[in-house]
């Protein structure tokens, strides 16, 4: 297999609740290099609109000084940059995303509150975002509380050309039982285009998707491996599209 591609990952550190210092971001890049990943997206929490441009300019000062470290320490790992965007309806009042984006392509990826977001706000956060020619990734569906209530939400996002990013820990377990479930569903009916660490540390949610992928309740099926976790991000990288393979309905497994 090609060297992973981890679509999303807290890796900078001081930016969000991610690394807390450049010596635990270097760490966690070797670790990611020894366990087979060539390529690490840097996607810090972009909460605050009001603040974007300070935390654009924060993001790619850091990514700099970070390649330069890493080259010191010989560590080969190609980083990339993006943004994991909290949506809320503020995103209406904002009608300029292409700095936001994973590496400057048309692919964005955001996330909602866990808790109290519902399948109409989405739909429509995800419209206005369609709107400006931009495709949708949900960071891991399988950890919102609506998303978990009502499976079908999978196949109506689905439809609507939103793409999905599982969390690599959540079918090994990370998240716990009900997550875990829901994250093996989503890979059995082809509703998983991208896998990323979402790693946050060096211990328990760090940069070894490759660990994780051992410890899944069954052997993934190197196909889909392939496509989540190398051909679909190296799609967003060259600003190509993602080709889909739904094999059911989620609402019918």
């Amino acid at each position: 297999m090609n060297k992973l591609i981890d679509l999303h990952s807290h890796v900078l550190w001081g930016v969000d609740d991610g690394s807390r210092s450049i010596n635990e971001s270097v760490d966690m890049c070797a670790l990611a290099e020894d366990s087979g990943t060539g390529t690490l997206f840097l996607t810090p929490h972009l909460m605050y609109w009001d603040r974007a441009e300070e935390l654009f300019d924060i993001r790619n000062e850091k990514t700099e000084y970070l390649k330069e470290v890493l080259a010191d320490n010989d560590i080969e790992l190609d980083l990339k940059t993006g943004f994991e965007i909290l949506c809320d309806d503020d995103i209406f009042l904002t009608k300029y995303f292409n700095p936001y984006t994973l590496c400057g392509s048309k692919y964005i990826l955001i996330e909602f509150d866990f808790f109290k977001t519902t399948l109409e706000d989405v739909l429509s956060w995800c419209s206005y975002l369609q709107s400006f020619g931009l495709v949708p990734i949900i960071a891991h569906p399988e950890r919102y509380r609506f998303m978990l209530l009502d499976g079908k939400c999978v196949d109506v996002l689905s439809d609507k050309g939103i793409l999905f990013q599982i969390n690599a820990g959540s079918p090994a377990g990370m998240f716990g039982d009900t997550t875990a479930e829901f994250a093996l569903k989503m890979i059995k009916g082809g509703f998983v285009d991208f896998i990323g660490s979402d790693a946050h540390d060096i211990r328990a949610r760090n940069t070894d998707m490759a660990f994780c992928f051992d410890n899944y309740p069954y052997e993934a099926d190197n196909g889909f491996l392939y496509r989540a976790s190398y051909l679909n991000p190296l799609k967003v990288i060259q600003n190509e599209d993602v080709t889909v393979q739904r094999l059911s309905y989620f609402s019918d497994l």
